[in-house]
Parts: C-alpha cells; sequence; structure tokens
C-alpha cells in the first residue's frame, strides 16, 4: 500500500460562525503535519426570484462583489494568517461542487469542514454541503460537528 503525504489541506467555511469553527481544527492539523493550509470561502450566486412562469435575478455590481470578497479575504487572513486565502464565486455550481473543483485544482489530500447537522425533513428542505462533499470527494473530508471542542492535533492520543 502506498500512502500519501498529507502536505495540502482545503478548509472550507460560509463566513458563520459554525462556518469558522473548522479552522481552529484545521489549523491544528495542519501544524502537526507541516501542511499547507487553504482556506476557501464560496460566494453564492445571487438569489433568483421567482413568481409564475418570469425569474428574475437581483444583479449583484461587481464593485459590490469585490468589495465582499476583499472583506471576506481580510477577516479570514486575520483569524488564520499562515493560511492561503481564496475567496471564489460558485458560478452556477452548487456550492459542494465548487468546492470539490477547488480541492482538485489546489491538489488537495484532504478536506476539513463544518457540518450544521440537519437530518430528516431540514436536510431533505436544505440540502447538506458537507454530505455532498464527502460523498463525491476522492480525498479524506473531515466533518467537525458545531459543538467539537478543538484537538491538540501534535499530542499523542494513546491511552496511558
Amino acid at each position: 500500500m502506498t500512502t500519501i503525504p498529507m502536505n495540502r489541506i482545503l478548509v472550507t467555511t460560509d463566513g458563520s460562525e459554525l462556518g469558522q469553527h473548522a479552522l481552529i481544527h484545521a489549523q491544528g492539523l495542519a501544524q502537526a503535519l507541516g501542511a499547507e493550509l487553504i482556506v476557501l470561502s464560496i460566494q453564492t450566486d445571487p438569489l433568483v426570484a421567482a413568481y409564475g412562469e418570469y425569474a428574475y435575478a437581483m444583479p449583484t455590481p461587481n464593485e459590490t462583489m469585490d468589495e465582499m470578497k476583499a472583506c471576506l479575504e481580510h477577516i479570514l487572513h486575520e483569524r488564520v494568517p499562515d493560511a492561503r486565502i481564496m475567496v471564489e464565486r460558485a458560478q452556477g455550481r452548487h456550492v459542494s461542487c465548487a468546492i470539490l473543483d477547488v480541492a482538485r485544482e489546489e491538489g488537495a489530500q484532504m478536506i476539513v469542514m463544518t457540518t450544521h447537522g440537519r437530518s430528516g425533513l431540514g436536510r431533505a428542505l436544505m440540502g447538506s454541503v458537507a454530505q455532498a462533499v464527502a460523498q463525491h470527494s476522492p480525498v479524506p473530508v473531515l466533518l467537525i460537528k458545531g459543538d467539537q471542542g478543538p484537538v491538540d492535533w501534535g499530542k499523542s492520543a494513546a491511552p496511558s
């Protein structure tokens, strides 16, 4: 069996408090492994308003999108100064597809992300980006629950 060195970890965040939770876990893991950390945030497409047979997507000026991107990049750089920050637009793709595309393009060996923990009707209505990424990813995916405390990846977890 051939082992692949873990030298590039992709962590995703949507900018929410829960989304930021994965950053702590990924940062510690990357430091313990000596891996490069890439922080990715996908900007979703504007919402489409539909009425009957008519649909209209509210235009978002490029200046506004650029300002939002610059602000998010600044915030993420403050939180994870040693990471490479990427803010990408979904461009018509589902967020999970955008994440997987970037992971493939960047050669990530692992994806770290938080999960909202939705089940039943909530998952059916809202979908699960984490589930879709985990199901279709060619690399390991570490899912962090919102209530999971940080792990000290540098110390052995072997029982005494």
